[in-house]
């Protein structure tokens, strides 16, 4: 696995902003205010994302955000992505839930969108920092403190914070090898929609927003 080196400010900084803002994901779920914390870190970092980006726009590519290389990058997310949608289904199938809600298509649509700026946070601002900052800790130390840390800031969901935590263990390689953020956070947001919907049993709009 090769270590990635990603375009960044204060590495510290960054990091450091990702973290409170990994906090305060934990603070508005508690107030039940989940959908309201969305909308708000998705202004501030797609405002940062712009503004970096108007400074120099090669960042959008050196971030991840790039096309060249999806078939190869594609391979074992797609591979996590089918087993996980069987597993899921089996569950839910057991279980006798729902398997659809009139929600889905739009999440389908939108939950991508907050998946990509998720793994944004966690891959481009988080795993690549930690590399240049901790440049001692090997690869693998990188993604288990990488996951984590993406499965606490999902606190006090117990199987959400499993979930989460195995995702970013195929996840955090994957970019670390290929650097590609639109794969990751399409399939973050349609695993994270049918995972709502199948495992916990919850309309994953109404969870967020009501």
């Amino acid at each position: 696995m090769k270590k990635v080196v990603t375009p960044h400010g204060s590495p510290a900084l960054e990091l450091g902003a990702v973290a409170f803002t990994g906090v305060a994901h934990v603070v508005f779920q508690g107030l039940d205010a989940k959908g309201f914390f969305i909308v708000l870190a998705s202004i501030c970092w797609l405002t940062y994302v712009g503004c970096r980006v108007w400074q120099r726009p090669d960042h959008w590519r050196g971030w991840g955000f790039r096309t060249d290389n999806l078939k190869v990058a594609l391979v074992w997310p797609t591979i996590v992505f089918m087993i996980a949608m069987v597993g899921m289904f089996l569950i839910a199938f057991s279980y006798g839930r729902d398997l659809w809600s009139a929600h889905i298509p739009v999440l389908l649509l939108v939950y991508p969108i907050w998946g990509v700026l998720q793994q944004f946070l966690v891959q481009a601002l988080g795993v690549s920092n930690m590399v240049q900052l901790f440049p001692r800790v090997s690869s693998w130390g990188i993604v288990l403190i990488g996951a984590c840390l993406f499965s606490v800031v999902h606190y006090p969901h117990g199987w959400l914070m499993c979930a989460t935590g195995l995702l970013a263990c195929v996840f955090i390689p994957s970019y670390l090898q290929h650097r590609n953020l639109w794969v990751l956070g399409v399939y973050h947001g349609w695993l994270g929609t049918f995972f709502y919907l199948w495992v916990l049993n919850q309309d994953p709009w109404v969870a967020a927003f009501g």
